[in-house]
């Protein structure tokens, strides 16, 4: 498991290898075309499926897991987290998918973790700000067990600006870890 600071800001952090290796080969296998799912609430016209998963689902692993290792998350990143559980959204991105640059609104932190492998260049990235063209911070590649973790702030802009083509899908979990203080 691996947490780092991608630059001296320290509010955007890479990360790699929090979930099980075991737990990944599980949701590898998973047919989540078959999940019910809702619109994600301010995402309505991007072609992102929020999964509803069935009890069974090995996805509903995740959040126990990452509750176990909540301090350990929050000692890496120079935080206390306020919340006692975390808990996550899964999404799935199918064709056509594709974000324009923008913030992640009020809330104080996330965590979103690739859950399986395709076209790396389908990772999110993020940006030193609007100005055109925009300058690139961090372009954080798509590969199962990886991901990023932000401290939220007005300047965390991010995108993911390849569109996904026929065949080519994106699941992930959002986690939100609630309101926090720095150590």
């Amino acid at each position: 498991m691996k947490i780092i600071a991608v630059d001296e800001k320290k509010d955007l952090f890479c990360v790699e290898n929090i979930i099980p290796s075991n737990l990944i080969e599980q949701i590898a296998n998973l047919d989540v075309t078959s999940y019910n799912w809702e619109l994600q609430q301010g995402q309505e016209n991007w072609k992102r499926r929020k999964l509803i998963p069935p009890n069974h689902s090995p996805l509903h692993l995740i959040d126990k897991h990452l509750n176990e290792i909540r301090p350990y998350i929050a000692d890496s990143i120079g935080v206390t987290f306020n919340e006692y559980d975390c808990w996550s959204s899964f999404w799935y991105d199918s064709e056509g998918f594709t974000t324009n640059i923008h913030l992640d609104g009020a809330l104080p932190n996330a965590m979103q973790i690739y859950l399986t492998n395709c076209d790396e260049n389908l990772g999110t990235v993020f940006y030193y700000d609007t100005s055109v063209p925009w300058k690139v911070r961090y372009k954080f590649p798509y590969k199962a067990n990886t991901g990023y973790l932000m401290l939220n702030n007005s300047n965390q802009w991010h995108a993911v600006p390849t569109v996904l083509k026929s065949g080519q899908a994106r699941l992930s979990s959002y986690t939100y870890f609630g309101s926090y203080n720095h150590k």
